[in-house]
């Protein structure tokens, strides 16, 4: 793909340019670790990298935990308006960049089902990409097959620090053009080099870490061929239904749909983040509750994420972000229960 240099000097240069194209939303170190800001435009021209990706899941870029898609009982046709802000977001690790493809397989890309509202907020974002610099105790991204750096087709742009500066890389047509009045040179070998030499290191590091969690089979037949292992049951046991997993996971878009009394008679239809750990989540007509025991709610996350998923789009709903297990108060670790579905 084609790579230019982008001089630390000109970080400024280059965001204001990108703020022709829309909002400027980027993720910035705090002192609550890595937060998504909207930048004002005296914080151009400065850029404190993050090493790992944010607390935060990249959806809520295109989603909110609450909205309203629609108002009926009305002798008018009414179109809510789909406009929203455009929106630049820089800095977005390749976990998070999967976890867009995951939900655009979904909302955007399945011949049977288009998500207006989806489509609209994501043709109206321009994704820009970063390497791990780093990795957290809970990252296991390699364990899906990902590499700590964006390779899917899914960003922009993207950039890998290098010689006090970066390389940016060209992954779409849209991100050519939003830098076409840019001037700058083409990447050097030596810049090049220096980032494959990180990029190993920060591989390395992935698989010492979560060496004792591989397992001789993929993810989607252990899940498949064990639904009465003692896994289920061993971690499942702590699990407090908080449903914290399925907020922060960046691949989760469970929704519920509720109407509320609107204006002028309407009715208000709105759509709200849901999750498979909650009771009701699962009850059907007559009170029926095909998972209303704990542990069947605990399998049914696994079951969709490495199995169905799978089945019908070709890769797994999970991107290894490690953010399930950062906050699960019942100290669940996603890898452990995989590893002992081999075992127990």
């Amino acid at each position: 793909m084609p790579a230019y240099f982008l001089s630390g000097d000109k970080i400024g240069e280059f965001t204001r340019l990108l703020s022709t194209w829309g909002s400027i939303y980027r993720f910035e170190n705090t002192p609550q670790g890595v937060r998504l800001k909207l930048l004002t435009e005296d914080e151009y021209g400065t850029y404190d990298f993050p090493a790992v990706r944010a607390a935060e899941p990249a959806k809520f870029i295109f989603i909110k935990a609450r909205k309203k898609v629609a108002e009926y009982f009305n002798d008018e046709w009414r179109y809510l308006d789909l406009k929203v802000e455009p929106k630049v977001v820089i800095g977005l690790k390749q976990c998070d960049l999967r976890a867009i493809k995951i939900w655009d397989n979904v909302f955007k890309d399945d011949p049977d089902y288009k998500d207006a509202h989806y489509i609209s907020a994501r043709e109206n974002t321009l994704l820009i990409g970063a390497d791990c610099l780093d990795i957290a105790t809970t990252c296991f991204c390699n364990l899906m097959d990902l590499e700590p750096y964006p390779t899917d087709n899914t960003f922009d742009l993207s950039l890998s620090p290098a010689n006090n500066g970066y390389v940016l890389f060209i992954g779409s047509e849209k991100g050519a053009n939003a830098i076409a009045d840019l001037d700058l040179p083409d990447v050097s070998t030596e810049n090049l080099a220096e980032i494959d030499q990180r990029r190993k290191i920060i591989k390395e590091k992935l698989e010492a870490q979560n060496s004792k969690y591989k397992t001789a089979e993929t993810y989607r037949n252990l899940v498949e061929k064990n639904p009465d292992s003692k896994s289920w049951d061993i971690h499942g046991s702590t699990c407090v239904t908080c449903a914290a997993c399925t907020y922060v996971c960046p691949t989760c878009f469970c929704f519920s749909i509720y109407d509320v009394p609107g204006k002028d008679g309407l009715t208000d239809r709105f759509i709200a983040l849901d999750s498979c750990k909650y009771q009701r989540f699962s009850f059907m007509a007559g009170g029926l509750n095909p998972r209303g025991s704990l542990v069947e709610r605990f399998k049914h996350r696994y079951n969709h994420k490495f199995f169905h998923y799978n089945w019908r789009y070709g890769i797994n709903a999970c991107t290894g972000c490690g953010r399930c297990i950062e906050n699960c108060m019942g100290k669940i670790d996603m890898r452990e229960t995989l590893k002992d579905l081999e075992s127990k």
